[in-house]
């Protein structure tokens, strides 16, 4: 378990680093809390490892970050949900409740609604509510049965490569009615170019970030792109523990 390794904790501290911009030893030992030489000790193992090289991360270093961040984010997963046992949760009432009713919590279409019937997590009701108003829960007991959503990302060729010229529709498409439940996010001016040939995107600013917020939701999405937003946008979706695959079109 990587929570209980400090070396790897270290690496995947220093491989962040670097993503971060961070190429100097000096700057990268305040980033992690570890002396300059300990910095160049772990720069050399990670390059044995072929996890970095010329100061770049590689692709192997990228499926190790991702591997060390899906573990970590169970753990925090875990964590969250027992902070919100702890709070009032907002939710929808999904039919006339009173206040005091003992009340089940559900995750529909993304948001959690209240039924006065059973359910994995049980609370209190703070306040009386119609059905489709607002409700705080409280007192809750259990654990809520959240399934996550999915993020697939699809990278598209750079402008050297093509760019949006060098995509075929046809496989897009095939991808979009495949997936016709997923929202569809792009990144990047090639991705936006692609997708807007076919239709609109759910997801046009802030892409990443709403592929986030719709993970833990229970919704899934298709992220097309670009290829110099790729770094950025991994960087973002292991920084925040979610959970993604990389597929190609």
């Amino acid at each position: 378990m990587i929570l209980r390794d400090k070396s790897a904790i270290t690496e995947v501290f220093i491989l962040i680093s670097l993503l971060k911009g961070r190429r100097k030893l000096k700057e990268i030992a305040e980033y992690v809390g570890i002396t300059v030489q300990g910095v160049s000790e772990y720069m050399k193992t990670l390059e044995s490892q072929g996890y970095i090289k010329d100061g770049e991360v590689t692709l192997k270093g990228f499926e190790f970050i991702t591997l060390a961040i899906e573990e970590i984010g169970d753990f925090l997963e875990d964590a969250r949900k027992i902070i919100m046992h702890a709070k009032t949760i907002e939710a929808i009432a999904g039919e006339d409740i009173k206040k005091g009713n003992s009340v089940g919590l559900f995750m529909e279409r993304g948001y959690i609604h209240a039924y006065k019937r059973k359910s994995s997590s049980m609370g209190i009701a703070i306040n009386s509510a119609k059905k489709g108003e607002d409700i705080g829960v409280i007192n809750l007991r259990g654990v809520l049965d959240i399934r996550y959503g999915e993020i697939i990302i699809y990278p598209l060729p750079a402008e050297e490569d093509g760019g949006s010229r060098a995509v075929d529709l046809s496989k897009v498409r095939k991808i979009l009615n495949e997936h016709k439940n997923f929202k569809i996010g792009v990144c990047g001016v090639v991705a936006y170019v692609v997708i807007n040939k076919i239709k609109k995107a759910d997801f046009e600013y802030s892409s990443a970030n709403s592929a986030i917020d719709a993970y833990y939701r229970g919704i899934s999405t298709i992220l097309f792109v670009s290829h110099e937003m790729l770094p950025h946008t991994l960087k973002l979706l292991s920084e925040k523990g979610v959970k993604y695959r990389i597929e190609k079109i």
